[in-house]
């Protein structure tokens, strides 16, 4: 999406004066339903058709977020109203992709313009919040590391692996790519090495599919040479789609915006290990249970996992690099 608005500045598109438009193409809305623009002083914004729409709109509470209902002309076709939404500061790019994203996402659900704008702001809201107020929570930061770590390891192999990274998207597994599947464990050095695990289902391994753990054990350390920004770097170096990249980066917590803030969370990092999670790992399964299900009463089952226990499960460094390579 963030290629559109860089298409749009490049060569430009005809809409109204002083503003320069472009369609987005989606599956399953209709062709005008969404324009991408940019009006003068390069300020960026979203334009949804809205016919006969009337509710009032939401409030931003963002400053640097505007919305307007308008008339908006598309060369050989009639004046349509249309939701704007523009952004006032272009050092935000990257998060209003973010915001045009969850839109689209919106609409698709069948959300009407007007709902969809409603909840996307409120989406946009709590990202700026991180922008200007407090990092996430150390358990947060430190999984983000985690998954970090693991693609620094995979686009070394193969740039475009990074495309697997489902972790900030909220799916029900960090990383999938052909028929592997892996979970991103990260610990800090105290006490026994042991892994948290939320749910039955996280360690059970989809029919057809391998599934492994990455876990990384980090420390925090003020001059550590782990921190969020330099692997985000490293990685942007490797890939081809860095914009993309960059969204999912934003969608994990982590902007630009806030660079100096993040480079304080430092780690030294004492050990990575891959686990082939297979029937002899140690878990808690459904199978547990009596016909697969938890005790009445009982919704939801969280439990550590002691990993000198599952040692022999642990991947040689050639096992690893084998594993890697049949990615394809």
């Amino acid at each position: 999406m963030l290629a559109v608005w860089d298409e749009i500045e490049r060569v430009g598109g005809a809409a109204a004066p002083g503003v320069q438009a472009k369609p987005l193409v989606v599956d399953g809305l209709k062709d005008g339903d969404i324009l991408l623009c940019i009006q003068e002083g390069g300020i960026r914004g979203i334009l949804l058709h809205n016919p006969g729409g009337r509710t009032p709109l939401p409030n931003t509470g963002v400053g640097r977020l505007h919305l307007v209902r308008q008339q908006f002309c598309r060369p050989g076709e009639p004046p349509k109203t249309y939701i704007r939404i523009d952004c006032l500061d272009k050092d935000l790019k990257i998060p209003f992709g973010f915001l045009a994203n969850l839109v689209v996402d919106h609409l698709i659900s069948g959300a009407t313009p007007t709902r969809a704008c409603l909840e996307a702001v409120r989406d946009f809201r709590r990202l700026l919040s991180r922008s200007g107020g407090p990092l996430p929570s150390q358990e947060e930061i430190l999984g983000l590391t985690g998954e970090l770590l693991l693609l620094d390891r995979l686009v070394r192999h193969r740039p475009d692996l990074w495309r697997g990274w489902n972790g900030p998207t909220g799916s029900t597994c960090d990383y999938t790519w052909g028929t592997t599947d892996i979970e991103v464990k990260a610990s800090d050095q105290s006490g026994e090495s042991r892994l948290t695990i939320n749910g039955l289902n996280q360690l059970e391994p989809a029919e057809d599919r391998s599934l492994f753990i990455y876990h990384s054990i980090l420390s925090p350390n003020p001059i550590g040479t782990i921190a969020v920004p330099q692997l985000a770097d490293g990685i942007r170096a490797v890939v081809s789609e860095s914009e993309e990249f960059d969204e999912r980066l934003a969608q994990a917590g982590y902007l630009p915006e806030q660079r100096e803030l993040w480079e304080e969370q430092r780690f030294t990092l004492h050990q990575t290990a891959m686990y082939a999670v297979t029937d002899e790992f140690p878990r808690i399964r459904r199978s547990s249970f009596p016909d697969g299900c938890l005790p009445p009463g009982i919704t939801r089952l969280r439990f550590d996992v002691l990993l000198a226990s599952a040692s022999h499960l642990r991947l040689s460094e050639a096992g690893l690099t084998s594993t890697i390579r049949s990615m394809e």
